[in-house]
């Protein structure tokens, strides 16, 4: 028996229902195909396969009948056209079609044929019941997931619960019509006032809805801190989430006093320029000196539009004072008019148009006593440099472009020069408030700029400097007050022997080379805690001299270097090199943020040293070092044939004269007698006060002090009054904040001549002669005389090496509390015969570093990025 086979596979794609029946029907088809084998299988004497025809002949007529009946019940395409001679294939059909099956020839079947199609046959069946299975197993899984998917949520709102309820009651009301049977007149007047009823409600809902949505829209908007200024008329003071106050009072305030404010304002910025710029001319670089001889103002005012005060903060109380921050901006449309003389006798006078100012004023009241008002002094200063922007008019007939480009760099060196000495950190204004006690003079005096130490700065390296090729040469200047700059020497990566020696491997070279200084540089330092530190970066190269303009030298990028952190450890008695890399900018100093990033680096160690620090052996023992001076009063000067006295105090090192180097010079300081006799009355206008105050508390020994004290200035006045009178006038310059001289760099000796080195205080003094100055006396003081001082600081109540006071009244620096003579009161003018001086000089050491090595990142950062043909420069770890 042949075996039972199916010649059909189901289509992949067709539904389970439609594979089961080709499969059906394939399974029947196979069965008559087998039934006819078994048939013709039956025969008594087979015939040779090679003659169909003679085994067709010798079968009997009724197995031939019965096999025809049989072939005519079989498909029929099996008997459609009879070939003897052909093989039976397996037709390949089409997706979706039924296969045929292999036509077999009448009365010839080839055995092992028909087994292999129905092999094939069983074949196909097993893979159609597989596919079958598997689409049913798919359709099975399809709708399990619809089962388990979840719909949307079925919500119901009042509105709908509302509505139903609605057509709910007035279906009722119809089924329940019949039943009462109202008369038509009724029914109709019922409906009319149940449909006007049930409008006036629609419409009170939908109105009281719409109101509503309004509002929670109004409520879930975020207002703002203006926001709920505007709501609430003014934000209370619980609520104010900033730590700064509006001021739109004190801007009113302002804006009603701002045309007096702005006269006043005007003349003293006169005033200030005209005592200031001769010094400010004097001091000009070298490439900058001789283009100008005069700056002046031709017209000056500030116009109607007043300085605004954007916002106040309170500092925490620190030091028993108060500290306050105002945010100022201004932006007006001024008339400024500058008169500029050149050296060729032109005038020039530009205008000063689109300016604008941006500063933060810190104002501290210090120290609070319960006297009225409340605080001793005030000091006002800016603690970061403001952000100025102004444009120069020349006009069209003004000098052309030429007189544009000398003068604009000079003014812009006047106007940041002069605005960064008087009001930028750590220059100040202090305006003394209340004088009734020595020790009030005393708490003014420390909140006057005085030196607090010493900062040491090794410039180490720069990398990756802008726009620097290797052998361009770079400076580093640095200044921490505005006044004095110090400079390390030109450098360069490489050398050009070594540049040229590295020709064909500059891709080594390109924005790698850190150019390697070394240089210590020695700085002052007023206020470690808060100071800051200007750093800038300049290139020096000849083919870039031009494009610095006048000034011979282009601007690489600046760094602010905040001094606080820096200098903890050395107030703390720890001078160990604080490494600090800061990264250079091109915006100004004033910019929001700072000057910025992205011009390269460099690479500073920071050492601190305190005044009080400083030990006799360190004061001795170096050669070099800085002296400070500062002027406290003139005595001993006769008035004028006017009654009146115009002074002021050049002071200089014979070595920095010998330089070439200008003088320092005071402010002048006018005396006259109507004034004079003014400040005595309201001195004891004040006293007077006091003793009152004294004697309502029961102290009637202070009372008595203040008594004679009065007396005293009776006779002063009484004295004033007189005609004819031989006076001696003294100049206080104690509450002078300009009074203050700085040398750098000073030897004990000449370094030519081997001399001895000495500070020189010229006295000139103005009207004795009509119109004329002249030199009443000087004071010498050699630098030997400073260095080996050991006095009392009468501000920190310690002794400090290096530190040089003269006697005055009730005090004596080697011992304090006695009282000194009148003879020894301060220094004695050589040349006057009652001339006399008081100062405070101070000698500041320069203390080499000693050796230390470096490693990790840093030492790496120094090492150049040369060729190894190239013999690198010398490591900054191994400098001094």
């Amino acid at each position: 028996m042949i075996p039972r086979a199916a010649s059909y596979t189901a289509p992949v794609g067709t539904e389970s229902g439609g594979a089961a029946e080709v499969t059906h029907k394939s399974m029947e088809q196979a069965a008559v195909a087998s039934n006819v084998l078994e048939m013709q299988s039956e025969k008594a004497e087979p015939a040779p396969r090679s003659s169909p025809m003679c085994q067709a002949a010798t079968t009997s007529p009724a197995t031939s009948a019965e096999r025809s009946v049989q072939h005519a019940a079989v498909d029929p395409e099996i008997h459609a056209v009879p070939e003897p001679t052909a093989v039976p294939v397996v037709d390949d059909t089409a997706a979706g079609d039924s296969p045929a099956i292999p036509e077999i020839a009448a009365g010839s079947v080839d055995m092992k044929k028909l087994q292999q199609v129905a092999a094939e046959a069983a074949k196909q069946v097993g893979q159609a019941y597989l596919e079958a299975g598997n689409q049913a197993r798919v359709t099975l899984k399809d709708l399990l997931t619809l089962r388990e998917k979840e719909g949307p949520p079925v919500t119901l709102t009042v509105d709908q619960i509302a509505t139903a309820a609605f057509f709910l009651l007035i279906g009722l009301h119809l089924l329940i019509l019949p039943i009462f049977l109202p008369s038509t007149f009724r029914l109709l007047y019922s409906l009319l006032l149940g449909l006007l009823a049930g409008f006036c409600i629609s419409f009170l809902f939908f109105h009281n809805g719409k109101k509503k949505a309004e509002v929670n829209e109004l409520l879930g908007t975020d207002l703002g801190l203006k926001g709920v200024q505007l709501v609430a008329g003014g934000v209370p003071a619980m609520f104010n989430v900033s730590d700064t106050e509006k001021l739109e009072w004190l801007n009113a305030f302002v804006k009603e006093v701002w045309p007096f404010v702005d006269k006043g304002v005007c003349n003293m910025i006169k005033d200030i320029t005209a005592q200031t710029m001769p010094g400010v001319l004097a001091s000009l670089p070298n490439v900058l000196s001789g283009t100008v001889k005069s700056v002046g103002f031709k017209h000056l005012t500030f116009g109607a539009m007043p300085i605004r005060v954007e916002s106040i903060g309170v500092q925490q109380q620190h030091n028993d004072g108060l500290v306050l921050e105002l945010a100022v901006k201004w932006c007006g449309d001024p008339n400024i008019t500058l008169a500029i003389e050149i050296p060729g006798g032109q005038k020039l006078c530009p205008r000063v148009l689109d300016i604008s100012f941006a500063a933060t004023l810190r104002v501290v009241l210090r120290p609070l006593v319960p006297r009225l008002p409340g605080f001793v002094a005030l000091m006002a200063t800016v603690p970061k440099p403001p952000l100025i922007k102004y444009r120069l008019d020349f006009g069209k007939a003004m000098g052309g472009a030429v007189a544009p480009m000398a003068v604009t760099p000079v003014v812009n060196y006047f106007l940041r020069g002069v605005l960064d000495r008087m009001l930028v950190w750590p220059n100040r204004i202090v305006v003394p408030i209340l004088q009734e006690t020595p020790q009030d003079a005393a708490e003014v005096q420390k909140l006057m700029r005085r030196v607090r130490g010493m900062v040491r700065v090794c410039v180490l390296s720069g990398k990756k400097l802008k726009d620097l090729s290797p052998t361009d040469n770079a400076i580093v200047e640095l200044t921490a007050d505005t006044e004095h700059y110090e400079s390390t020497p030109p450098r360069s990566a490489v050398s050009l022997e070594e540049w040229k020696a590295a020709d064909g491997k500059l891709d080594r070279l390109n924005n790698t080379e850190i150019v390697t200084w070394n240089h210590y540089i020695y700085l002052l330092v007023q206020e470690p805690e808060s100071q800051m530190l200007r750093l800038e970066a300049f290139d020096l190269t000849e083919g870039r001299a031009r494009e610095g303009a006048i000034t011979g030298r282009r601007s690489i990028g600046r760094a602010l270097v905040k001094l606080g952190r820096l200098c903890k450890a050395g107030m703390d008695g720890v001078h160990v090199d604080q490494s600090v890399r800061m990264q250079l900018g091109e915006n100004d100093w004033g910019s929001p943020g700072g000057p910025g990033k992205g011009a390269g680096s460099i690479l500073l160690g920071v050492s601190y040293f305190s005044c009080e620090d400083f030990t006799q052996e360190q004061v001795l023992a170096a050669k070099k070092g800085i002296i400070t001076c500062r002027l406290l009063a003139i005595g001993g000067l006769s008035p004028g044939v006017n009654n009146n006295v115009t002074a002021y105090a050049s002071v200089n090192l014979t070595s920095h004269k010998k330089t070439g180097q200008e003088s320092c010079r005071t402010a002048r300081r006018m005396w006259t007698l109507a004034g004079h006799v003014a400040q005595l009355k309201a001195q004891m206008k004040k006293l007077e006060l006091a003793r009152e105050r004294d004697l309502r508390d029961g102290d009637s020994v202070a009372a008595e002090a203040k008594a004679a004290e009065m007396r005293v200035l009776q006779e002063d006045v009484d004295t004033a009054a007189e005609k004819n009178k031989t006076r001696l006038v003294t100049l206080d310059y104690s509450m002078e904040t300009y009074s203050m001289s700085f040398f750098y760099n000073v030897t004990e000796q000449l370094e030519d001549t081997g001399e001895e080195n000495q500070l020189k205080i010229k006295v000139i003094q103005e009207g004795r002669v009509k119109r004329t100055a002249e030199t009443i006396g000087a004071v010498e003081v050699p630098v030997s005389r400073i260095k080996n001082s050991y006095c009392l600081n009468p501000l920190s109540g310690k002794k400090e090496y290096g530190l040089y006071i003269q006697k005055w009244q009730g005090f004596d620096p080697e011992t304090p509390g006695n009282q000194p003579p009148e003879s020894e009161w301060g220094l004695p003018l050589l040349g006057s015969a009652s001339g006399r001086v008081w100062m405070v000089a101070r000698w500041l050491p320069y203390i080499e570093a000693v050796q230390q090595e470096v490693d990790g990142e840093e030492a790496a950062a120094f090492v150049n990025a040369l060729p190894s043909t190239i013999k690198p420069i010398q490591s900054a770890w191994q400098v001094k």
